[in-house]
């Protein structure tokens, strides 16, 4: 009986040893995972944040290229522009009939001088964080009816209860739109609505071209653009056409003047 009970002591023991031997194994397997789970964290941090500075860095130096590019456009490249548009005027004076072509000349210098100037305010940074965008799309839309080639009818609101940079996407987005009017569609016409009611911000840009059967339609890089774009606004974009019926596009975005 005393020997049953020391057996039974040994087997007891052993398996408390045992218990512990595999608790302490079990616990150093944690403790390795937990260790290496941590590392993997902290890698990752290190990689995002490396990605992140990486972007600022490239952002920063973009900027600073644009705004010297910006620069060098407005005061060296506007002021020789300038100075041949007055050369010019002074021999436009001189003579008692000058021909056309110099009239042509000096129109078209004073166009180019207008569009160097656009450029030159676009690649400016404290423009781009003033962003405008019922301003830029009325210069958008004058310089297409220009052309003479479509004509676009604009409708819209005095300002719009988004942050400049939202404008800018949003600017990009109807660019879009009007380019594919322009080379796809044939389109004479083009009615653009712009409304903003309940905090919602639709834009519908109508065309009398030839439109195409939605069944049919491939996804283009520009309409998935326009819709990766909306999307980035918490917003969607829609189209509605058929064959010889004209194409509209709808896009809605939501807005909150609150947070604005």
């Amino acid at each position: 009986m005393q020997k049953i009970s020391e057996n039974i002591s040994i087997i007891l023991g052993a398996s408390i040893l045992l218990l512990l031997i595999t608790l302490f194994i079990v616990m150093l397997v944690m403790a390795y995972l937990k260790r290496d789970l941590k590392f993997l964290r902290e890698k990752e941090s290190m990689e995002a944040d490396f990605e992140k500075q990486l972007l600022q860095s490239q952002l920063e130096t973009q900027e600073e290229t644009l705004n010297k590019l910006s620069t060098e456009i407005h005061d060296n490249v506007g002021q020789l522009l300038n100075s041949t548009k007055l050369l010019i005027g002074i021999t436009q004076r001189t003579l008692a009939e000058y021909p056309d072509t110099l009239t042509m000349a000096d129109e078209t210098l004073a166009k180019a001088i207008q569009e160097l100037r656009s450029l030159s305010k676009s690649l400016n940074k404290e423009w781009l964080e003033q962003f405008n965008f019922i301003e830029n799309l009325e210069a958008e839309i004058s310089r297409i009816n220009a052309a003479k080639t479509m004509q676009i009818h604009l409708s819209r609101p005095d300002a719009l209860s988004l942050k400049p940079n939202q404008q800018i996407i949003l600017f990009r987005i109807v660019q879009e739109i009007l380019q594919n009017a322009i080379k796809h569609s044939r389109a004479k016409n083009v009615d653009i609505r712009i409304k903003e009611e309940e905090q919602l911000l639709s834009i519908s840009v109508s065309d009398d071209g030839r439109g195409f059967d939605e069944k049919n339609i491939t996804k283009s890089v520009g309409i998935l653009n326009i819709e990766h774009r909306s999307h980035l606004l918490g917003g969607s974009a829609q189209w509605q056409s058929a064959a010889g019926s004209g194409t509209r596009v709808t896009i809605q975005i939501p807005v909150n003047p609150d947070k604005i």
